[in-house]
Order: structure tokens, then C-alpha cells, then sequence
């Protein structure tokens, strides 16, 4: 699969690529914050309906011109996290900007001032579309799991650095109905 990277998304780094190879992630997917879509296309390839969803208009245009290079029908949406999306999923999954910043100069990397803040909106948000995600959490800004008592959290893969743990988090929603 080719990518094209583009000015003003994210570049796919460790943590896009941390997010890809999940056996277990096939049928209905939708990927948040998708950026070029590296991650939500890697699915595609092996054969899941997937829909890719962001806020930024150049991230959406860039996941659109991915998907067609590499002749992928996936939808692609424009919206602030889960706006706009129908239907239940049986996987979402998110490489979230984590990184702590009170006046970022990037707002592709950092998710609010102790970092966690778009991961918690994830958290809540998702249970309504799917039982089932996948999200990247930063050693820097961890989430207080007890806060979220209707869901099971357990680490899948970590990557150490010298200044930061990243890990792969799968999350289970607690009695949901389908």
C-alpha cells in the first residue's frame, strides 16, 4: 500500500503503525482522526467495510486521494469525532493527539492541556456505534479508567521509549445491546 503524505496531517509515525495488524478487527470499521488514513486503509486492504472520519479538511482530502491511489472503496467523511456517522460498527479505533500542551502550535499531536482530554471525549462518545475499540494512550497523559466504569480496558502492546510509553489499548463496552 502506498501512502502520500500531506502538509498539515499527521505523519504516520509508531503510533499509527501500533494501531495496524489487529487480527481481530474485521467487518464494519470506523476510523477517528484518521489523518491519511494509513491505519483505517491497512483494514481496508484485508477486506472490512471501512469509513474514515476528520475534522480537518486536508486530512480528509488526503485520506481520499490515499484510498483512490490505492483503489480502495472506503467512505470518507468530514466531522468533529463521530459527527455525521450512522449505524453501528463493530470496531472503532483512534490514534488520538495525546501530547499535553496548553498552547499548542500543532493541534495534530496535542490533546489539551494535560493531554487526555480528546481520548476522554473518545471514551465516552464511542459506546453508542460500537462495542468494540482500539485507541493509542501516551504514558504522558494517561486516563483515570475508574472514570469510565462501563468499560474494560486492557493493554494489547506497548512501545517504550526513553522519555514515554506508548500503548495499544483495546476497550470492551460493559452490557452493550446490538
Amino acid at each position: 500500500m502506498r501512502i502520500e503524505r500531506c502538509a498539515g496531517v499527521y505523519e504516520p509515525d509508531d503510533d499509527s503503525y501500533l494501531l495496524m495488524g489487529i487480527e481481530e478487527i474485521k467487518g464494519r470499521v470506523v476510523e477517528v482522526g484518521c489523518g491519511t488514513g494509513i491505519v483505517g486503509l491497512s483494514y481496508a486492504e484485508k477486506g472490512a467495510s471501512v469509513t474514515l472520519i476528520d475534522i480537518s479538511a486536508q486530512a480528509v482530502a488526503c485520506a481520499r486521494r490515499n484510498a483512490r491511489m490505492n483503489g480502495m472503496d472506503v467512505s470518507v467523511i468530514r466531522g468533529d469525532m463521530f459527527q455525521g456517522l450512522r449505524g453501528k460498527f463493530d470496531y472503532c479505533i483512534f490514534n488520538p493527539p495525546y501530547l499535553p500542551s496548553s498552547h499548542p502550535d500543532d493541534d495534530t499531536w496535542t490533546g489539551g492541556p494535560r493531554g487526555y482530554e480528546v481520548t476522554e471525549r473518545f471514551l465516552r462518545d464511542f459506546p453508542r456505534l460500537s462495542r468494540n475499540a482500539f485507541y493509542i494512550e501516551s504514558s504522558l497523559s494517561p486516563i483515570a479508567r475508574e472514570r469510565f466504569g462501563n468499560l474494560e480496558f486492557s493493554v494489547e502492546r506497548r512501545m517504550r521509549y526513553e522519555f514515554e510509553e506508548l500503548d495499544l489499548v483495546r476497550v470492551t463496552v460493559n452490557g452493550f445491546d446490538r
